[in-house]
């Protein structure tokens, strides 16, 4: 059986336990329904995997014990910086979770003049934080062991996205 791998967002110690953020917990309690004593793959974004092993399962938290840890080294010599023009629908997210699988290292949603999509302050934030979400399910998809930041954008004076013109 494969193992899965979680991200952490917290920076990890070998021979300690940890309890799973919450969206972790959920995935491995409730969807992998996974139990005491089954082995778990976790990086935090330091380029490190680590070894754990569940001490303790429910469906709403997760506790793992953490075995060992070693440096993983999967990212390219080339960095990439993808700035993309907001899509509709889901066609921004599946363009964020294909360019991270391909190695892309930095995201930066761009609004154009002809630009379809309109959001406020409020909802490009939900938005960036969903975004991050499909980076960190990228990468623990494809093996890369680094979150690519999905960057905000600039900001105009009254608080709306500022729109690139020619």
């Amino acid at each position: 059986m494969r193992i899965p791998r979680i991200y952490h967002p917290e920076p990890i110690t070998v021979g300690t336990q940890i309890p799973l953020c919450d969206d972790a917990a959920n995935h491995v309690g409730r969807v992998l329904r996974m139990g005491k004593g089954q082995e778990i793959q976790l990086f935090d974004g330091s380029n490190q995997v680590f070894d754990a092993v569940i001490t303790d399962a429910s469906k709403k938290n997760v506790m793992v014990e953490i075995q060992r840890g070693a440096v993983d080294d999967r990212e390219s010599p080339v960095h990439i910086h993808l700035g993309q023009v907001m899509s509709r629908g889901d066609k921004m997210e599946f363009t964020i979770q294909k360019s991270i699988e391909l190695g892309v290292s930095l995201i930066t949603p761009l609004f154009s003049e002809r630009c379809g999509v309109k959001l406020d302050a409020e909802r490009l934030n939900k938005k960036l934080q969903q975004w991050q979400k499909i980076a960190i399910a990228a990468c623990e998809q494809c093996g890369r062991n680094v979150v690519p930041e999905i960057r905000r954008q600039w900001m105009s004076k009254s608080g709306a996205p500022s729109r690139m013109t020619r």
